[in-house]
């Protein structure tokens, strides 16, 4: 194997690697009068995920009929979903707005160190310049076993697209399982291959994929609480860009350099690790297998910068 390229020169290293950072995902069923799980304990940073599986329910924090505002569901039907982004530490209650006392459930938030039923789904490797347009994106589960249902994909100049099988708002993925998501193909959907179908697929110039939590209440791109990744190519300034950097899961203005035609680029962080410096070109794509990292990224100062390069 060709020894990779670095997708950033010494300037962006310096100005991309953000601290590790919270942004794991807790899938709550709501369905049958109550909330599995029904109790469950967060860090500050990841997100609540309800996924209507059945029944009419909202989900409304504070004491039983009495909301405090911090998060408001509408009350909804099978196949709806909802996300809140922990902003705060503590013990949160909340209940349905339509069943009161008999459906609750509570959230205890802690500032770090939970990790037990946290999934955390990134985008880690790309290719955009495939022959015949069969260029992918793979999602790993970082985490523990999760669920990717009902998850949104942007590809830049493309219409948002809602990741499922069939009328399942489940796609379980073991913790590190991976889902590839074929962008111009066509093809039967399955826990591990999704098909987009656009035909043309990526942009060989310049693009974004972002990565969205499920939410069919509050749908708007631009909502920092909803975005949980991203990655830009060939320029600054791609759809999205704005939301991912108040996010703190990218930076303005930065992007991975174009690669050479059927190479890939790949993530080769941690968890927690965000930015253009950790994406790296591939010159042998391995799609939904492990990573072809040569070696593992650390969190680099600018004194270890310039250590290196001086």
């Amino acid at each position: 194997m060709r020894p990779r390229a670095i997708l950033a020169t010494v300037s962006l290293l310096a100005f991309s690697i953000a601290p590790l950072a919270f942004a794991r995902q807790l899938r709550i069923d709501v369905a049958n009068f109550s909330y599995t799980p029904s109790s469950a304990t967060l860090n500050q940073g990841d997100h609540a995920v309800w996924i209507w599986t059945g029944g009419f329910h909202s989900t409304l924090s504070g004491p039983v009929g009495a909301p405090d505002g911090i998060f408001d569901s509408d009350a909804a039907g099978s196949g709806q979903t909802y996300s809140w982004k922990a902003d705060r530490t503590g013990a949160i209650d909340y209940y349905c707005g339509v069943h009161f006392g008999s459906m609750v459930g509570d959230l205890t938030l802690v500032a770090s160190g939970a990790t037990a039923g946290l999934s955390d789904f990134r985008i880690t490797e790309v290719q955009y310049n495939a022959a015949g347009n069969a260029d992918r994106v793979e999602i790993t589960n970082l985490g523990a076993t999760g669920d990717l249902g009902k998850y949104r994909l942007k590809i830049s100049g493309a219409a948002i697209a809602t990741l499922q099988v069939g009328s399942s708002t489940s796609i379980a993925v073991p913790a590190g399982g991976r889902v590839v998501v074929h962008v111009g193909e066509t093809g039967a959907n399955t826990a591990t291959n999704l098909f987009l179908g656009l035909g043309a697929g990526l942009s060989d110039a310049a693009g974004s994929v972002a990565l969205y939590v499920p939410n069919t209440q509050a749908t708007s791109l631009a909502l920092a609480s909803q975005i949980v990744d991203y990655l830009s190519w060939g320029s600054g300034g791609q759809e999205n860009e704005a939301t991912a950097t108040v996010a703190a899961l990218w930076s303005s203005g930065t992007s991975a350099p174009v690669v050479v035609a059927g190479h890939s680029i790949e993530f080769c962080g941690q968890p927690g690790q965000y930015g253009v410096a950790r994406w790296y070109e591939n010159p042998t794509p391995n799609f939904g297998g492990a990573d072809n990292c040569l070696t593992p990224t650390v969190p680099t100062t600018w004194g270890r910068i310039k250590t290196l390069y001086r």
